[in-house]
């Protein structure tokens, strides 16, 4: 049967409808009416409550004014283009009271339009939740401090809120967050396919995690994500639907409990195996554990004593070891770095002991002890104190203990105000001995040296070999009145005896340098160089002599090493020069050659000559210096007079030999010519007799034939002067004899050097070899030189040393001789 048709309402009841609508919207909701501009037109009694405003405060406002200024003019902009184009805006405000409090509503703004259809006004109508929000920020600042990541997942497994941490720990980007509550599903897909899960098929790593995010009953899951980072993660599903998950860090507790893990499996490792004797014991001396070798080194059955008494395991100890124990469990430490017993079988054993208190929450809560049998170490340690202090050669003490002992002497004759002296020696000629005997000869030497002086020394103070054939001593003021002398003239006359070497007695002589503290010095780095320079000087003055330090000494020191930086300098700067002194031909009337001779502008003492310098020679690698410097800038110098076209002969350059010490002498010249394009036929080189002296001489005759066979002229200057000249003459290719200027300056008055100086004319021309006569400087010397023969001469009566310049004008003149 069909229902009947609803009758039609009455104007009456249909006014009283709206009436009660009215008054349902009057009482639960805030209403206002702002026209086309957004001025209030209207405001009901709820809203005017809520705001505190009158109504008659809020008529004619522009309803802007209310704004709390938390919202952007871009929303505002979004919500007046929604409702101008006729459309109904939904959203929040957060308006300011005027008590001055933010009020947030949930807002409709509803258009109205008038007969033309255009808009005239808006109805708000909004519900004040303020309070929800409220609440809603209570929580999210509880979710924002948990102190770890945090997820709310609503029922329709949506994110419904989370912290920043939680997006932190899991490394997600802001954009999967731009919707408000992304699907959990959507997050999870996210990190798989990232690979946070591992490998496998995608779908099933998100299926496998969504069931442990939303299991139905709690549970607690830790993971380790790929950053390094261990994560518990608790998921505690909540009635009604939704999940609360929480996200802890724990990286740092799981490290610190591995930390802690590895520290006790360490520490049992180490008691139960340690090469030393240890044991650990509780407040009533009871075994907490101990490693291997106490048992072994105690004669105890390797089964454990852990939980046994330490005096029913040695019911021997003696009482004051018990006292000892009972000091140690009161806080104190006891120890000893070395303590010798006597074993039963009448051995000693040596050890190293230490007990001392071991603590757990701030309390003793027991002693550890520890025993090292150091038998073996002290053999060991007395080896290699032997190694490092004493010369295995000699048995005396090396240098390593001299410098300790002279230390020693500093500060005890600081304390007392005493003297005493620091001594240098040297055997002489000790290179020559262990060359020509041999090198075991030489080291009989050394040991016999070494015994006498220790010997002769044993009163007055100590002796050591400081290495090769140097030793040093120490004596004191303590000795006596003759404290100097005495121990001197001990060490020479324990060396009046012949020492046996190889079978055959052999003289050996001492040099002796000395200084005393604290007169010449204060420091052992001061004394020791002051001992070196007066053992030099003993060199110097003949050795076989002991000589003492004094101040000039260093001074003459300083200033050759002043010279020596200072010539080194001069090489870089260009200061050093050479001139050119002629040789002439009486018999060509003219220039046959010159002599190249070095010269230094030195700034101070003006130019110089290498007599003014000469010590600085005495360092092999100055001197090979500055000849390889005078080898090229006198060959450059020919190559210029080549390429001029001047006619000069022959350009001859002293060479010494420390030219030749360091080897490649001959390569040098071979290049330099080379390099310049001189022809070897230009060059001469003249050697004194004293580079053929010593163990070089080998290597001095090679460098002389190489370059004799490149067709450099070879000259032995100073003739007449050294010893064994003729064999010189014999055995090195000599292609010309200079006669030193000794014996043509007086040889006028002395019948001897006139009767030398025209030997060695004869010679030379006996054996084919030119002779240059040097320091030719009167007419009547070369009248009686002309008289024998002589030819080829250089000197003063010819001309002086030319700078370069002044030669091209000189070879002009062409006649040098013919002025004399």
């Amino acid at each position: 049967m069909a229902s009947p048709r609803a009758q039609p309402r009455s104007a009456e009841a249909e006014s009283d409808r709206l009436a009660g609508y009215r008054q349902a919207l009057e009482e639960h909701f805030c209403i206002t009416v702002t026209d086309a501009g957004g001025c209030v037109l209207e405001a009901n009694h709820q809203f005017c409550q809520v705001t505190g405003y009158s109504e008659d405060e809020l008529v004619g406002r522009h309803y802007g004014q209310l704004s709390s200024g938390r919202h952007s003019s871009e929303y505002f902009e979004d919500m007046w283009a929604t409702v101008c184009s006729g459309r109904t805006w939904r959203g929040e405000f957060c308006d300011r009271a005027k008590s001055g409090d933010e009020i947030w509503f949930e807002s409709i703004v509803t258009p109205r339009f008038d007969a033309d259809g255009r808009i005239d006004r808006f109805i708000t109508i909004s519900t004040d939740i303020t309070k929800i929000r409220q609440q809603a920020n209570t929580l999210q600042v509880m979710i924002d401090n948990f102190p770890g990541g945090i997820a709310l997942i609503d029922r329709d497994v949506k994110l419904a809120a989370s912290n920043k941490l939680y997006r932190t720990l899991h490394d997600l980007p802001e954009e999967l967050f731009a919707d408000g509550n992304p699907p959990l599903e959507s997050l999870v897909r996210f990190r798989a396919s990232r690979g946070d899960y591992g490998p496998g098929e995608l779908g099933d790593l998100i299926e496998a995690r969504l069931a442990t995010l939303l299991s139905p009953t709690p549970n607690i899951d830790e993971r380790h994500e790929l950053n390094g980072k261990v994560l518990e993660i608790c998921c505690v599903p909540i009635p009604g639907g939704g999940h609360l998950n929480t996200y802890v860090d724990v990286t740092d507790r799981r490290q610190a409990e591995m930390e802690l893990r590895r520290a006790h499996a360490t520490l049992q490792a180490f008691i139960k195996h340690a090469p030393a004797a240890v044991a650990m014991f509780d407040t009533e001396m009871r075994y907490v554990a101990h490693s291997d070798r106490w048992c072994q080194d105690y004669g105890i059955s390797r089964e454990s004593l852990v939980g046994r008494s330490h005096y029913d395991v040695f019911p021997e100890i003696p009482p004051h070891w018990r006292a000892k124990h009972q000091r140690v469990l009161a806080g104190s430490v006891e120890l000893s770095e070395e303590e010798s017993f006597l074993r039963a079988d009448g051995s000693v054993n040596v050890i190293r002991w230490e007990v001392r208190p071991w603590f757990m929450e701030g309390r003793i809560a027991g002693m550890m002890m520890l025993t090292e049998e150091i038998s073996d170490r002290k053999k060991i340690e007395q080896q290699l104190w032997r190694l490092a202090k004493i010369d295995s050669l000699t048995e005396l003490p090396n240098r390593l203990q001299f410098n300790e002992s002279l230390n020693a002497w500093l500060e005890n004759a600081k304390a007392s105000g005493e003297q005493f002296a620091v001594g240098l020696i040297d055997i002489d000629r000790f290179k020559e001995t262990n060359d020509i005997l041999g090198h075991a000869a030489g080291d009989d030497l050394l040991k016999e040296v070494g015994r006498r002086l220790d010997t002769a020394l044993a009163r007055y103070g100590t002796v050591a070999r400081l290495g090769g054939d140097e030793f040093a001593f120490l004596i004191s003021e303590s000795c006596g009145r003759t404290w100097q002398s005495e121990p001197i003239d001990k060490i020479f006359a324990a060396m009046k005896e012949p020492v046996i070497l190889n079978g055959t007695r052999h003289l050996c002589t001492l040099s002796l340098g000395l200084t005393v503290f604290p007169d010449e010095a204060t420091t052992a780095s001061d004394l020791l160089k002051n001992a070196d320079l007066a053992l030099y000087c003993a060199k110097e003055r003949g050795r076989d002599r002991v000589q003492h330090y004094a101040p000039h000494m260093r001074a003459a020191l300083e200033k050759t090493y002043q010279l020596q930086q200072d010539l080194r300098a001069a090489i870089i700067s260009n200061s050093l020069c050479l001139v050119y002194q002629p040789v002439v031909s009486l018999r060509k009337f003219k220039p046959v050659g010159f002599e190249a001779l070095l010269r230094w502008n030195h700034p101070v003492r003006g130019k110089l000559s290498p007599a003014d310098f000469e010590e600085v020679f005495d360092d092999p690698k100055t001197a090979a210096a500055i000849g390889r410097w005078v080898v090229d800038r006198m060959i450059r110098q020919v190559a210029a007079w080549e390429s001029s076209g001047f006619e000069f002969g022959r350009v001859a350059i002293n060479v010494t030999s420390a030219d030749f010490a360091l080897g490649g002498f001959a390569d040098f010249v071979e290049s330099t010519l080379r390099r310049y394009r001189v022809s070897p036929r230009r060059i001469c080189v003249e050697v004194t007799e004293l580079v053929f002296l010593g163990r070089g001489a080998v290597g001095v005759a090679d460098a002389l034939e190489r370059l004799h066979d490149l067709g450099v002229e070879i000259a032995l200057d100073d003739f007449g002067t050294g010893f064994g000249s003729l064999s010189h003459i014999k055995k090195f290719p000599i292609d010309r004899l200079k006669v030193d200027c000794s014996f043509v300056r007086d040889m006028e008055t002395n019948p001897d050097n006139l009767a030398i100086v025209r030997t060695i004319a004869q010679l030379g021309e006996s054996l084919g070899i030119d002779v240059t006569i040097e320091g030719v400087e009167t007419r009547s010397q070369l009248t009686l030189l002309r008289a024998m023969g002589c030819d080829s001469m250089q000197g003063y009566l010819f001309s002086r040393p030319l700078e370069p310049g002044q030669v091209p004008s000189y070879l002009e003149r062409g006649r040098g001789t013919r002025s004399a």
